[in-house]
């Protein structure tokens, strides 16, 4: 008898054990999360990060603290992330670059959609073609035409193998225009040189550039994805000069790594779609010439980072652009 009921008190205590560790484990966060943003502070990518981490913050009454870890592109933050633990404690903000980067070098440590649990499609903006205020143009065709009388055009990117990188070089490819990449560790630098005078000439997600384009410290001259941007109404596209087909834009999204638990990542896809698809979020964004990346499920992020991952494979092919160092 007493063995029967020790050995009821043992299993009944057991069960309770496996409650209170079920319990533990759904108490997602318990601490403080890293959000590794792969650029440096001061462009798009950090505005956006920043903003994020504040909101989740509130929405999981927990911290989560931003990191910059910049270069190549986003692809340094982008390979730490992925070799950290799947716990859901460190997560990735990155740009287009966190898919063309396997598509420019064989160097590169990761794969885009392999190596992580996408979450959540954070913010689009279109990239601008933006000219230092100094030089005698107001538009595409006048920058083409001055381009091609000079030897070479030196034009900023925010490092080698992002979209603002690939964007010089296909606009190189079809206008002729002799452009120089000159890269920079995130699009805030890159921008601050066109504002010296360092370059002439870049092309830049429009959120990183508005400020200087609204104090007339920077002039755009085309939109460089294929719609004309509500953010932009008279201000005429690549494709509008004659160029085709052409699409460059800036997009970013939030990950986890692979293997991360389908139950975190909900949670996070959830607020995350709730904090930057909102009326009052939709409205910052748009003061700073961006807008959401719109509401998805994890399922169709990861089939949007993976059509975004064949798009970039094409355009490489047909700029040519190699970066294996």
């Amino acid at each position: 008898m007493k063995r029967s009921l020790l050995q009821s008190l043992l299993f009944a205590a057991s069960g309770l054990l496996t409650v209170m560790s079920s319990d533990a484990r759904a108490a997602y966060p318990d601490k403080p999360v890293t959000l590794v943003v792969s650029f440096a502070p001061g462009g798009m990518t950090d505005t956006v990060g920043r903003i994020l981490a504040t909101e989740l913050g509130k929405k999981f009454g927990q911290t989560f603290v931003v990191e910059n870890k910049a270069g190549a592109a986003g692809q340094v933050g982008t390979e730490y992330v992925a070799r950290q633990k799947n716990d859901g404690y460190t997560l990735l903000i990155s740009a287009t670059g966190h898919v063309i980067g396997p598509a420019v070098s064989s160097n590169v440590r990761y794969q885009p959609v392999k190596d992580f649990e996408p979450i959540a499609i954070l913010a689009r903006a279109p990239n601008l073609f933006v000219v230092n205020p100094k030089l005698p143009v107001n538009n595409l065709s006048e920058f083409i035409a001055w381009g091609k009388a000079q030897k070479s055009v030196p034009y900023g990117s925010a490092g080698f193998g992002g979209s603002t990188h690939l964007g010089g070089e296909l606009f190189r490819h079809v206008a002729g225009v002799p452009l120089e990449h000159v890269p920079y560790k995130g699009a805030s630098p890159a921008t601050l040189a066109l504002v010296s005078g360092e370059i002439p000439f870049a092309i830049q997600d429009s959120m990183s550039v508005a400020p200087y384009i609204k104090s007339g410290q920077l002039r755009p001259i085309a939109v460089a994805s294929a719609n004309r941007s509500g953010l932009f109404p008279d201000l005429k596209t690549v494709s509008d000069s004659g160029f085709q087909g052409f699409d460059v834009y800036t997009w970013l999204g939030l990950y986890a790594p692979a293997g991360t638990d389908s139950k975190i990542v909900a949670e996070l896809n959830a607020a995350t779609n709730q904090i930057m698809n909102s009326p009052e979020m939709t409205e910052r964004l748009q003061q700073q010439n961006s807008e959401p990346g719109g509401v998805m499920t994890p399922v169709q992020v990861k089939d949007f980072v993976q059509t975004e991952t064949e798009k970039w494979k094409e355009m490489v092919k047909v700029t040519g652009v190699k970066v294996d160092n």
